[in-house]
């Protein structure tokens, strides 16, 4: 009895599996609307709770800024800024403005206080009276909340006897002529977003969160904040949330996605505050909601069981005698899965199945040859090899890769790979997850140049190579690569180009580097319509330090000024020597076009207060003059953008020294300013404290 035979007989014997087949498939489908239904459910309800978030958010704003742009307010924070400033506590002027806080808090049960501050930092009205006079330590942060996240903070525990989260409100109060003077303050608990939270009508598989711009979770019981990195539900889902906290223009602001797998998975339902970088979470135990859907399919499968059963019944008897070959293919199949490199079969049967055996013990050898060849190459390569099987979902990587790396490698799933696990630097992990996300995906080469933390703990330079390959139906199959140890020849390359671009005393760039980026920043500043600015610095009496101390003192002072240049360019510009005492400072991405000013300021006042130098062991006060230029403004080109600063700057060295001035431009421009200049200005402030 051959094969064919065989076959036609289970095929009849199995005529009833198709109204099996058919039966299931609607049962699932029912299932499946019913799971859709739910999860739309879910995410229309989250939505809705991110646009109630977003007009709380919305008033709140708007109540700090009515309060900042009040006439009284602003006058009021004018007059505390002079030095011999004393609160008017009696002063009608006084009393109105803390009499509107009254008004202000009676309208929200959740605004738990407000206070005006001045530039000082002293809070020079407040709805605590004891508050008032006193000097806030963390004043400048809340100077930069005002500008960010429109004005909205993350949240943090109140610390006092209710221990609740609160957030705070602030909003930058400007004076007539745009200067900022001061801040409104408004501290909130989070009751009413508890409220919002608590009054989602969701299924008892799903809780719902409230997460800030710093990525903590406001959650039932609302006792304690915690970091979505720290929380057991939502921790998986990191790589998704990253995207919510920092959003790119191609980011959507609602979606669902699911995460986790078997009996772990879970649903992720998001949507962003539209008025701040905050999201509205919600998170579904699928396998429960699947279980709950299952059952409105439930009649159509008890009809498909019986069915089911009445075909096992008639088909036992023939498969117990059709399958005992194909259990000897299954059998000998397993043990050569396990490692056994002499598994053979042994099929006594006259029909097919021993044709088969035949050709698999054929296979068998020579798949045993080829994997004996391939692994001699391996062993002997200095270059670690590694590859990876798709249709397994497995990575292999040589054994000489314990030799570089700081962990030993698993073959085991992508996800858990060196991959993955692999201490990539930080200035390179962007550009190697690209690439690696690129050869998984469409691209079918991968070449690059990567810095990874050795077995030594320090970073050495790699390249990874890898092709992938397809299986006749244009299917990727797998993906062959080297890693290779390049660390010599990168750093010997580097330190070429480093002394080529940078200045040898100062070790910043030098004439020719700087003005190949100054271009390199006119062109993007034009694409971008940012706001950038160039500084043209010039050492007043420079000479004085060589003749008097020597050119040992006068190298001391070149190397002060471009530490200070550094420390004031650093991830917001880049600076140069442009020859002799002459140095130069390219700021990007500037707010206002006072900014420049501020850091000009900040430059003279720094180098003013002098350092001591080793070779003399005096305190040596540096002065200078510097010109302002705006990129988009002051030239086409770098070599004008850089004559309207140098030519600013000498319009400084004709009326006193020590100051700056900007560039002459067909815009409005800030003022000259001297080194003490009217009003003063606030130093650019980073994170809040």
């Amino acid at each position: 009895m051959n094969v064919k035979f065989k076959l036609l007989v289970f095929i009849c014997l199995l005529a009833v599996v198709p109204i099996v087949i058919v039966n299931v498939f609607a049962s699932s489908r029912i299932s499946e609307n019913s799971m859709e239904l739910a999860s739309a459910a879910t995410a229309g309800i989250i939505s809705n709770q991110a646009e109630n978030v977003s007009f709380y958010f919305e008033e709140a704003v708007a109540s700090a800024k009515n309060l900042a742009s009040s006439e009284n307010v602003r006058d009021y924070t004018k007059e505390s800024n002079e030095s011999d400033f004393e609160i008017p506590e009696t002063s009608e002027q006084y009393k109105r403005i803390t009499s509107g806080f009254s008004a202000i808090v009676s309208n929200d049960p959740a605004l738990q206080k407000i206070m005006i501050i001045n530039n000082t930092g002293m809070i020079i009205a407040s709805t605590d009276e004891s508050d008032t006079g006193k000097r806030m330590s963390n004043y400048k942060g809340l100077f930069t909340l005002a500008q960010n996240n429109n004005g909205v903070s993350s949240f943090f525990m109140s610390g006092d006897e209710s221990d609740i989260p609160v957030f705070i409100v602030a909003k930058s109060v400007f004076s007539y002529d745009n200067v900022c003077q001061g801040i409104v303050y408004q501290l909130y608990n989070t009751s009413r977003l508890q409220e919002v939270i608590d009054s989602a009508k969701l299924d008892k598989y799903t809780t719902s969160a409230l997460m800030d711009a710093g990525g903590n979770l406001l959650e039932y019981p609302y006792k304690t904040l915690r970091s979505y990195t720290e929380s057991d539900n939502y921790k998986q889902a990191g790589d998704k949330l990253v995207k919510v906290i920092n959003p790119t223009d191609s980011d959507p602001s609602e979606f669902v996605s699911e995460f986790g797998s078997g009996r772990s998975s879970r649903i992720l339902y998001v949507s962003s505050v539209s008025s701040c970088h905050w999201a509205m979470l919600a998170l579904t135990d699928k396998s429960s909601l699947q279980s709950t859907a299952s059952k409105s399919g439930q009649p159509i499968r008890n009809i498909s069981v019986i069915v089911l059963i009445i075909s096992c019944i008639l088909t036992v008897a023939f498969v117990y005698w059709f399958a005992r070959p194909i259990n000897e293919i299954i059998r000998i199949l397993q043990k050569k899965k396990k490692g056994d490199m002499y598994a053979r079969f042994d099929i006594r049967s006259t029909d097919e199945f021993r044709q088969i055996g035949n050709a698999f013990n054929t296979l068998f050898d020579d798949v045993f040859e080829s994997e004996q060849r391939y692994k001699t190459i391996v062993e002997i390569t200095n270059n670690i090899v590694f590859e990876v099987s798709f249709k397994k979902g497995t990575v292999f990587v040589s054994k000489n890769f314990n030799k570089k790396f700081s962990y030993r490698p698993k073959d085991d799933s992508m996800k858990e790979s060196f991959f993955y696990k692999i201490h990539v630097h930080k200035d390179d992990k962007e550009r190697y997850m690209n690439d690696l996300e690129r050869i998984l995906g469409p691209a079918n080469f991968m070449q690059g140049e990567y810095r990874v933390k050795s077995i030594y703990g320090d970073f050495i330079w790699i390249m990874i190579k890898a092709t992938k390959f397809y299986n006749r139906d244009e299917i990727p199959t797998k993906i062959v690569g080297v890693i290779m140890d390049i660390d010599k020849e990168k750093k010997s390359e580097m330190h070429l180009i480093q002394r080529a671009s940078n200045d040898a005393l100062t070790q910043l760039f030098n004439r020719e580097a700087f003005i190949k980026s100054l271009t390199a920043a006119i062109d993007e500043s034009a694409a971008k319509k940012s706001l950038d600015a160039m500084m043209f610095i010039d050492l007043d009496d420079f000479k004085f330090f060589n003749d008097q101390y020597g050119h040992a003192c006068g190298d001391e002072v070149l190397k002060f000024v471009a530490d200070t240049l550094k420390e004031i360019s650093f991830e917001r510009g880049f600076a140069g020597r442009f020859g002799g005492d002459e140095f130069v400072i390219c700021l990007t991405n500037l707010t206002l076009y006072g900014d420049s000013g501020k850091i000009a300021q900040e430059i003279i006042d720094i180098l003013g207060n002098g350092f001591t130098s080793e070779s003399t062991g005096l305190k040596l006060n540096v002065h200078c003059s510097v010109g302002i230029a705006f990129l988009r403004e002051s030239g086409k080109n770098a070599e004008e953008v850089i004559a309207a600063a140098d030519e600013a700057m000498y319009n400084i060295k004709k009326h006193g020294k020590s100051a700056y001035a900007y560039a002459k431009s067909p815009q409005k421009q800030p003022e000259s300013s001297s080194a003490k200049s009217e009003g003063g200005y606030v130093n650019e402030l980073s994170g809040l404290i």
